[in-house]
Formats: C-alpha cells, sequence, structure tokens
C-alpha cells in the first residue's frame, strides 16, 4: 500500500480536529469499523483492511491533537502570574522585535527571586513589552523586576493566550523594570546569522528611503515591525499582504521564479539544484522561523520531485512531508504561516503549469518561449498560489478583497526583482554608505512600484468587503474554482501572429514609456523656490521640516518614533536628499527626541543645536552618544544667536534666557525657542513652554509677533497666556 494514502488519512484527521471535531473521534472509528466489516460481508477483505486501517489512522490523528491541547495548568515561572511584583532572570532566546515606540522581547526565564533573597530555579517564556532604548539583543542576559500577567484569552475576537501558548510563552510583562547583566549567550550559530540579518537591515536603511527601506527589510530578512502602518493596510486590502508576511509563501515563490528563470539558461537540472540552494539561502535571510523551515522543507521536496523526473510525485511528496510534520507538532495547522505554506505550495504543485498553458493559448506566440515565456511562468506561479492563499486569508481575516487578483499579477512578478535589488542595497550599505546610496537610487524603484500597486488597488472603490470568517471563505474559494475553470477552457481570440505582431508593439512602447519617465523624472519635476515649512505627522510630539529655496534642510525635533519620522521625512524629501543640514532639539523628552536617534545611521547630519538642559531618559542618552560616536558637531542654543539660511532667510533662537528659567518644570520651560523669519513671513516655533517660559520671552523685549505660531506644549492649558497671544498676534 503506498504511503500517499495513510498520510492523507493521517492528514484529513488532523484536519477534522484543527475545525473543532476532535471530540468526535469515536464516530470516525465507528464509520471505518463499520465500513470494514461491509466490505468483508462482501467478501472484500483488501477493501476492508485498507478502510479499517486508513480510519485508524484519522482517528489516531484526532486523538494525538487532542492530547497535544495546552493545558489550562500553569507551570513553570507562570504560577507567578497575576500575584504582584516578582524578579526573574533570564536569557532574550529571540531577536527582538522593534515596532515604532516599543520593542518586544522574548525571555527565557531561569530563577526568580525567593523570599529569602536567593535564586530558585524555574523554566518557562516571558513576553516583555518595553520602551526602545536600551535595544536589547539576542543572547542578553537580563534582570527584570514587574508584574507577570496570564495572556488574554479574547483580545478583539482574537485568542492571543493559546497563540502565545503554541510558540511557549505562558506569561507577559508590560514595561517592566528591565535590566541588561551580561551577553553572549545562546547558540553562536544564531548569534551569526542575527548579525548578519542585523548587517544586511543597516545596509537597506543607508541605502533607501522611506517607507521602500521598511518594505525591503521585511521582504528580504522578514523584519516587519517597522513598515509603516498604512503601508500595511494598502497590503492588506489590495489583497497582497501575503508577499510581506513571515510565511513560507515568499520562499515558495522564491523557488518557483527562480527555477523558472534559470531553466532557459542552464536547464532543467541545473536550474533545479540552484533552485534548491537559493530558497535554502532565504530562509536564512528571512531568519529561519519555524514557518519558513517547514516551507524550505516542502519546496526542497516538490523541487526534489521534479529533479528526480517525477513531477507528477510532487502533491504526493506535500501530503507525506505535511503527514510527517504534524506528527511531531500537531498543532501546526491552527498556524496560519503553515496553513498558507501548504495551500500556496498546493497551488504551485497543481495550478501553476495549467495555468501556464492556459496563457499560451490565449497569447500565442508572444507568451511562448524567450522572455515571453518567462513572464507566463512568473504570471501563473504568481496566479496559483494566489488563489490557493485565498480562502484562507478570507477565512483569517474574514475580508474579500475583490482586487485580489490583478493585484497579485501586477505585483507578483516584481517580487523576486524586488528581493534582488533589496539585496544590492543591502550589500553596497553594508560595505559603504555612499556606495549604498547610490546603488539604492537605482533599485528603490521595484520596491516603490510594489508600494504603489498596494496604494493604487487599495484605493479602488470596495476594494475589500467584509463578510465574516466562514461566508468570505466560501466567496472566495467560489470565486476562485470559478476563475480557474475559466482560465482552463479559454481559447485564443485572435491569430497567434497577429497577436504577436500587436504584443510586441504594445510591450516595446511600454518599456520605453517606463525608461523615459524614470530617466526624466527629476528633469520633469519643477523648480521650486519656497521656503518650505512642513509640520510632520509623528503622533503626540513635535517634528518640523524646514525646507530653503537653496535647499538646505533643518529639522526642529523629532517626535517620539523613529520609523514614525522616517516615514514622514521620506514622504516629504526627495529620494536622494539624504543630508540634514541642521537639527534642532529643543528639549530633552521622550516626544521630541525619540525619533532622532534613527535619524542617525539614515541621514547625514550636519550639526546639532541644543538646550544646554542633559537628559535622563534612555532615548536622549542613545541620542548623545551616537552624537559623539559619529562626530556630529553640538551647539549650545542662547537667546540672540541668529543664522542666514540664504537671501532673506534669517532663523533666530528666542529663548531660553541665558540664566534659564526656574519654576520647577526646567525642561519644558527652556525649551529652545525659534523664529524663522522670510520676508513678510514668520514662523514662531515655541518647543514646550509652559507660562514661566512665555513671560521671560515678554520680558526679553525680543519681537515675537509672527504669522504662524506653533503652539507651546502641544496646545496644553498651562501655555499659550493671553498675554503672550496678543504679542504674538499669529
Amino acid at each position: 500500500m503506498s504511503l500517499v494514502r495513510p498520510a492523507a488519512a493521517w492528514c484529513l484527521g488532523m484536519l477534522l480536529a484543527a475545525v473543532g471535531l476532535a471530540a468526535f473521534w469515536p464516530l470516525v472509528a465507528i464509520g471505518g469499523i463499520s465500513f470494514a466489516t461491509g466490505c468483508l460481508l462482501s467478501r472484500r477483505p483488501l477493501e476492508a483492511f485498507l478502510a479499517l486501517a486508513l480510519a485508524l489512522l484519522a482517528t489516531a490523528a484526532l486523538l494525538h491533537y487532542q492530547a497535544r491541547l495546552p493545558s489550562s495548568e500553569l507551570t513553570g515561572v507562570a504560577r507567578l502570574n497575576d500575584g504582584g511584583e516578582v524578579e526573574l532572570r533570564g536569557l532574550v532566546d529571540e531577536e527582538p522585535e522593534r515596532r515604532e515606540r516599543t520593542q518586544q522581547v522574548r525571555i527565557e526565564v531561569d530563577a526568580y527571586r525567593g523570599e529569602g533573597g536567593s535564586w530558585v530555579e524555574t523554566s518557562g517564556h516571558v513576553l516583555v513589552t518595553a520602551r526602545l532604548f536600551p535595544e536589547y539583543d539576542y543572547g542578553d542576559f537580563v534582570e527584570l523586576r514587574g508584574e507577570l500577567e496570564t495572556p488574554a484569552r479574547d483580545l478583539d475576537g482574537f485568542d492571543y493566550r493559546d497563540y502565545l501558548a503554541r510558540q511557549g510563552i505562558g506569561s507577559v510583562s508590560l514595561f517592566p523594570s528591565l535590566r541588561r547583566t551580561g551577553s553572549g549567550g545562546g547558540n553562536d550559530i544564531t548569534r551569526f546569522v542575527n548579525g548578519l540579518r542585523n548587517g544586511l537591515a543597516r545596509g537597506i536603511e543607508v541605502s533607501m528611503p522611506e517607507p521602500e527601506a521598511s518594505l525591503a527589510t521585511g521582504i528580504l530578512l522578514g523584519k516587519r515591525s517597522s513598515i509603516p502602518e498604512d503601508v500595511t493596510d494598502d497590503f492588506n486590502r489590495s489583497g497582497i499582504s501575503h508577499l510581506i508576511a513571515i510565511s513560507g509563501f515568499n520562499v515558495l515563490l522564491v523557488a518557483g521564479f527562480s527555477t523558472s528563470l534559470l531553466w532557459p539558461l542552464i536547464g532543467r537540472r541545473g536550474a533545479l539544484l540552484i533552485s534548491m540552494g537559493v530558497i535554502v539561502l532565504y530562509a536564512v535571510l528571512v531568519g529561519g522561523s519555524p514557518s519558513v523551515l517547514r516551507a524550505t522543507l516542502m519546496g526542497l521536496v516538490v523541487l526534489g520531485a521534479e529533479l528526480s523526473g517525477r513531477p507528477g510525485r510532487s502533491l504526493s511528496a506535500l501530503v507525506l512531508t505535511v503527514a510527517a510534520l504534524t506528527i511531531v507538532s500537531p498543532r501546526l495547522l491552527d498556524d496560519v504561516s503553515f496553513q498558507l505554506s501548504v495551500v500556496a505550495t498546493a497551488g504551485i504543485v497543481i495550478g501553476a503549469r495549467p495555468l501556464a498553458e492556459a496563457m499560451g493559448r490565449v497569447g500565442g506566440g508572444l507568451l511562448q518561449g524567450g522572455a515571453g515565456g518567462f513572464l507566463t511562468e512568473q504570471l501563473s506561479v504568481t496566479l496559483a498560489a494566489s488563489v490557493a492563499v485565498l480562502p484562507i486569508m478570507a477565512m483569517t481575516f474574514g475580508r474579500v478583497s475583490l482586487v485580489a487578483l490583478p493585484a497579485n499579477l501586477l505585483a507578483g512578478p516584481a517580487f523576486l526583482v524586488v528581493i534582488l535589488a533589496s539585496l544590492a542595497s543591502a550589500l553596497a550599505g553594508a560595505f559603504d554608505a555612499g556606495f549604498g546610496r547610490l546603488v539604492g537610487e537605482a533599485t528603490y524603484l521595484p520596491v516603490t512600484y510594489l508600494v504603489l500597486i498596494a496604494r493604487f488597488a487599495a484605493g479602488v472603490p470596495a476594494a475589500s468587503i467584509s463578510l465574516g470568517g466562514a461566508v468570505s471563505f466560501i466567496v472566495t474559494a467560489a470565486l476562485a474554482a470559478l476563475g480557474y475553470v475559466m482560465v482552463r477552457r479559454s481559447e485564443p481570440a485572435v491569430e497567434p501572429e497577429s497577436r504577436l505582431r500587436v504584443g510586441r508593439v504594445v510591450a516595446t512602447a511600454g518599456v520605453l514609456s517606463v525608461l523615459a519617465l524614470v530617466l526624466w523624472l527629476d528633469a520633469l519635476t519643477p523648480d521650486d523656490d519656497r521656503l518650505q515649512v512642513t509640520v510632520l505627522d509623528v503622533g503626540q510630539g513635535d517634528a518640523i521640516l524646514i525646507e530653503t529655496p537653496d535647499g538646505r534642510v533643518i529639522l526642529v525635533d523629532g517626535g517620539p518614533s523613529g520609523s514614525w519620522l522616517l516615514n514622514q521625512l521620506g514622504a516629504a524629501l526627495p529620494a536622494d536628499r539624504r543630508r540634514i543640514d541642521l537639527v534642532v532639539l529643543t528639549h530633552p523628552q521622550d516626544d521630541h527626541v525619540g525619533g532622532l536617534v534613527a535619524l542617525l545611521d539614515r541621514y547625514d547630519i550636519g550639526q546639532v543645536l541644543a538646550g544646554a538642559q542633559e537628559g535622563t531618559i534612555p532615548a536622549y542618552r542613545a541620542w548623545h552618544e551616537g552624537l559623539l560616536e559619529d562626530g556630529v558637531p553640538l551647539l549650545l542654543a542662547e537667546a540672540g544667536q541668529f543664522a542666514v539660511l540664504g537671501e532673506g532667510i534669517v532663523l533666530e533662537v528666542l529663548g531660553p534666557p541665558a540664566r534659564g528659567v526656574d519654576n520647577g518644570d526646567e525642561l519644558n520651560e527652556n525649551s529652545v525657542v525659534l523664529r524663522l523669519v522670510y520676508g513678510e513671513v514668520s514662523f514662531l516655533l515655541t518647543g514646550d513652554v509652559a507660562a514661566a517660559g512665555e513671560q521671560a520671552l515678554l520680558a526679553s523685549g525680543a519681537e515675537l509677533r509672527s504669522t504662524v505660531l506653533k503652539v507651546a506644549h502641544h496646545g496644553s492649558d498651562g501655555s499659550s497666556t493671553p498675554a503672550f497671544l496678543a504679542a504674538v498676534q499669529p
């Protein structure tokens, strides 16, 4: 008996268990026994044995899944949950995930502080939400003091506790006191790979502007946390979010694309062997997470079946692989990444070749052989995988994207180009920042293309609709099946020769148009001789960008988040402008200095102007240490200073006064206050001064009247006093 049938029976049992039918295992067993008995009575012993064996295997799968469900009993360090403040020590056993204003740090705990003050051995994992600074790395030894909480069972309809339990995490801690006590722990190979990935990420960061840099880092290295929320929303609404998901879907696309690219050049066997090496390398680059490693295994199995000369066995190999993986870890079927990997692989195995043949029939000679054949392969792999995953995406997120198929057809073939461009930028930037920016000016264009496709598709009216999970699954599966049948039955509408002639003309015109647009983009951009002052949207904080007609750039404060600031700067400044002549820090608080730390690696800074107050917060320390390390000149702001920024443009420092303002809130009251004057137009930038600071400005006798007033301290009721407003008259 072939191993495929038992593997399929096992997978069926696992699937039934995953959809909530594990408790019905007796019905499966009884059904199998009944069917086997019927076969025996009909004198078909072989069929009876086969039916009984398959039913027992499906039953065993149901029981195996049920036995591996997490226990409600708390063990290890989780026993300390919800019991007040505790003190723990342990190891950072995964690369922390850095988000806009926080970092997620997973700690493998080895001991807690007992009642007598001695350390008591324990085990388990805690997921810590900490502030961005100081940054932690894989292999750091840490001590934690704070409260442990049991993860929420229902978090906006999502079982967060079960999600963490599958990762071995039974406790969470929000903003505890966290202290690094050492480094160099963990696995040497993992530490090396993390160092390699971080080096490549820094290479991308110095080579590309935002949001392209974050997107390239997410696709090439699996670091998605810094991708802007609006970009992520566009990818979700357009139905191409799987391109940036940390799952095996990307691994499978890389395998399909690299094979179709190399096959015409070096032959079938060489293309398959190199593709195997490519997907292993890609798995290492994206971090080798369990989902990616599983998908890599699936890709190797499928490519191996092709290499053996029996491509028809690819689906059988996939079934055997899934069965083997679920024997080891039965709850894999609950993992969306695993689901995407499996169905994407199945979609490529089943649908890529028929779709390519159908496209060849429709396109005639244009889509057969050479560049046309390569494009056909790319489109067929993309469409097959995308159609397969649509029902899973709909079931998971409860939405159906009505533009997903055309968006995938436009975005999918560019995926391999984006990976290669991102890798080129990463290597160039890691070698030298200047060389990286030179390479990045060319290579960021494919990434920009993906961003534009997602933005355009997401902007289509009713791009996605919410129908509820089950209904979305049914509707999407039906549409996918209908589309697949229509493609299979399609016939060429015109003669191949005519289609070929028309296609060549259209393709040539399209390529020339794109080249002309790229080459003349700078020339088509009109010169701007205005002074531009842009208030950047960085959330609760200040960041104001000043651009002078002669090209000087001044940034006043950086807001609370580096990712917010960099994305806003990427949108406001041309892609090739990577120098900021002057950075002004009005005062060292998180909502003004937090974003500036990320600026050091991404832009050349001419000099910094700041007040005399030294902050004590981690973000300020990181900023100050970075300035010293890079040798950036730091000037102390004093009332009476001024700088001429071009013809008719003057930047004046109005505060703080030389003696400072002392009223108990020294950081805010002694904010650096600036007045920017350009002809008859003026801007008064007040930082976070309150009533005492405003009174000091009035007493100084400085000219305060201004066209535009940036209200002090974010409009708090302790600022903008009537006397001050009367003097400014904005």
